[in-house]
């Protein structure tokens, strides 16, 4: 009896583990079982030029043309940045991300967009031309450059 129980027991925590890691890796897979967020990145990139991390955020928008990048944000809202997969070696799901975890994988950067770049991933994102035209001025931030990206989201 008390091996049917263990087997029981056994079974369960394998399943809920397995349910607790639902999603999809995006070009490299990685262990994610501790990771940062932005509040941490932020703080760390007040001492560094770049740094690598494994970060924990919800997914504000993707690039709606190749799935080439996205914005993350802290669970407050609070912050936010641009996470840019490595080389155009991989993409994320173009739609039906907004608002689902992420646990990205890669190097923090500071950098500098300029206006017609800005402008660019204004229209990847489906901007409307008004919204794109209201940009005017560089960014300077702190982006991430992805080798992988686990996504609460379905598999194909």
């Amino acid at each position: 009896m008390k091996k049917i129980i263990c087997i029981a027991i056994a079974a369960l925590l394998s399943y809920t583990t397995a349910k607790a890691q639902d999603g999809c890796f995006f070009g490299e897979q990685f262990i994610h079982s501790k990771t940062s967020d932005l509040v941490d990145l932020y703080g760390k990139m007040e001492k560094m030029d770049s740094v690598d991390v494994v970060l924990s955020a919800k997914t504000v928008t993707t690039c709606k043309k190749a799935g080439c990048w996205m914005e993350i944000c802290t669970k407050e809202n609070n912050l936010s940045t641009r996470v840019f997969m490595k080389d155009h070696a991989f993409g994320v799901p173009l739609e039906g991300c907004e608002g689902k975890d992420a646990i990205i994988h890669g190097r923090a950067f500071r950098y500098k967009l300029s206006v017609e770049y800005l402008r660019h991933l204004a229209e990847d994102a489906g901007k409307t031309k008004e919204e794109i035209e209201k940009i005017t001025e560089p960014e300077t931030a702190i982006g991430l450059d992805a080798w992988g990206v686990w996504m609460d989201v379905k598999c194909n």
